[in-house]
C-alpha cells in the first residue's frame, strides 16, 4: 500500500529471504526441462506433449487474477505455505504416475500444480516490488531472475549425470520436492510482511475485479505487456525443445542451460548498477534483433556455432528480461505496482500455456524441431515490434 515507507537497501533481509525461497520452489519448474523428452520415450504423441507442457500455465493463467484479487487483500503467509506444499506433493507423485491412464494422471498433476504456482508467484511478486527501493528498479529485476537463472544452470547439468543413478525422470522430479523443506522453514521470518495485506478491502474501497480490469486498459502498458508475451514464448520454447533440437544437431543440451544461464548471471552480476542507465528502447530492439540471430543460427547453423551463440543469447536475455520488467515498474505508481507487476506475469504465463502448444503443432505438421525455433525467431522479432510500437504511442502521445 502507498502509505508503506520504501525500503533503503535493496539486499535487505526479506528480500534475501524471499529470493532463496523462490529459487528453492523454481527448481519445481526447471527440472521439467526434461519432461517432452520423457513423453516422447512413453510414446505419448506431439499434439499431447504440448497439451500437457502448457496445462500446468493454464491453470497458472486462470488463478493468477484470482490471487491478485484475493491474497493481495489478505495476509499471504499461509497461501505461500499451501502452494509450497502442494507442489512438493505433486512432485513426489511423479514416480507413481504409471499405465494406460499416464496422460490423464499427468494432466491432473500439472493442473493442480499451476494453481499452486499461480498462487505462490502472485504472492512473491507481491512482495518483491515492496522490496525495491525507488531508482533501482532495473537492478532489483535483474538481481531476482537469478531465482530462475540459477535452478536452470545447475539442474539440467547435474540431471544429466544422477538420471542413470535416479532411474529415470519421473524420479528426478520427486527428489526435488526435499526443496519445500528449506522453502518453508524461510517463511518462518519472512512472516511478519506475509500477513501484511497489500490492498485494502472491497469495503474500504479497495480493488476489485472490475477494478483491475480497468488497470489493465488504462495502464497505457499494453504494447509492454505483448513485448513480455512475445519475448516469453521463445524463451519456453527453448527451454523445453532444446534437448529436442540438440537431438538433431549433436550439440549438448546441459551446456546450452549452464552456458546461457552462467552468462545471464555474469550480465547482471557486473552490469546490474548500470541496467537502471542504459536507454530502455534503444537497449531493447538491439537486444531482440540479437535475439533473432540467435535463434535462427541455433536452428540452421554448424555445430561449431552452438555455443558462441548461447552465450549471444544469454547476453540478450540478461539485458532485455529486466529491461522489460523496469519498464512496468517505473511507469507504475505506488498504489498500482503490485497489480501491474502481476500482469506483466499473466502476460509470462498466457506465453507458458501457448509455446508449448504451438511447438507441439509444428512438429505435428512435420517441421521438427527446426521449425519450433524458427518460430522463436518470429516471436522475439515480435517483440521489438511491440516496444517500438510502444515508443511510437509515447513519443506522438497518443491514447493509451
Amino acid at each position: 500500500m502507498s502509505s508503506r515507507l520504501p525500503p533503503d537497501s535493496l539486499l535487505s533481509r526479506d528480500f534475501m529471504l524471499l529470493f532463496c525461497i523462490t529459487m528453492c520452489c523454481n527448481s519445481f519448474i526447471a527440472v521439467f526441462y526434461c519432461f517432452e523428452q520423457w513423453l516422447e520415450r512413453l510414446a505419448v504423441t506431439p499434439n499431447w506433449r504440448g497439451i500437457l507442457l502448457s496445462a500446468m500455465f493454464v491453470t497458472v493463467l486462470l488463478f493468477r487474477p484470482i490471487s491478485s484479487i484475493v491474497f493481495l487483500r489478505r495476509g499471504k503467509l499461509w497461501a505461500l505455505a499451501l502452494s509450497i506444499i502442494t507442489s512438493s506433493t505433486i512432485m513426489l507423485a511423479y514416480p507413481f504416475v504409471t499405465g494406460t491412464h499416464l496422460v490423464g494422471l499427468v494432466l491432473f498433476l500439472r493442473l493442480v500444480q499451476g494453481a499452486a504456482l499461480a498462487v505462490f508467484s502472485c504472492c512473491t511478486v507481491a512482495v518483491l516490488v515492496d522490496c525495491i527501493p525507488k531508482g533501482q528498479s532495473a537492478r532489483g529485476f535483474a538481481l531476482f531472475s537469478f531465482t530462475l537463472l540459477l535452478p536452470y544452470s545447475i539442474i539440467p547439468a547435474v540431471a544429466e549425470y544422477i538420471l542413470p543413478l535416479l532411474g529415470g525422470e519421473p524420479q528426478l522430479f520427486a527428489a526435488t520436492a526435499l526443496l519445500g523443506i528449506p522453502s518453508l522453514v524461510m517463511l518462518i521470518p519472512l512472516a511478519p510482511r506475509l500477513r501484511r495485506p497489500e490492498l485494502a478491502p472491497v469495503d474500504q474501497g479497495g480493488t476489485t475485479g472490475q477494478t483491475l480490469w480497468q488497470q489493465l486498459r488504462h495502464s497505457g502498458l499494453f504494447f509492454v505487456y505483448f513485448a513480455c508475451f512475445s519475448f516469453s514464448i521463445m524463451t519456453v520454447q527453448a527451454i523445453f525443445f532444446m534437448k529436442g533440437l540438440c537431438s538433431l544437431t549433436g550439440a549438448q543440451p546441459a551446456w546450452f542451460f549452464s552456458i546461457y544461464t552462467l552468462t545471464i548471471i555474469a550480465v547482471r552480476l557486473t552490469g546490474s548498477h548500470r541496467l537502471d542507465t542504459l536507454p530502455r528502447y534503444r537497449t531493447t530492439l538491439l537486444c531482440s534483433a540479437l535475439l533473432v540471430c540467435c535463434m535462427l543460427g541455433l536452428a540452421w547453423g554448424p555445430v561449431w556455432a552452438f555455443i558462441p551463440l548461447t552465450l549471444l543469447y544469454g547476453f540478450g536475455l540478461g539485458l532485455l528480461y529486466p529491461l522489460l520488467a523496469a519498464m512496468v515498474y517505473d511507469r507504475s505508481t505506488a498504489d498500482t505496482r503490485s497489480l501491474n507487476s502481476n500482469i506483466m506475469m499473466a502476460a509470462f504465463d498466457a506465453s507458458a500455456m501457448l509455446a508449448p502448444l504451438l511447438g507441439g503443432l509444428i512438429i505435428h505438421a512435420g517441421f521438427g524441431y527446426r521449425g519450433v525455433f524458427t518460430g522463436t525467431a518470429v516471436s522475439i522479432a515480435i517483440c521489438g515490434c511491440s516496444l517500438l510500437a510502444d515508443r511510437l504511442r509515447m513519443r506522438t502521445g497518443l491514447p493509451k
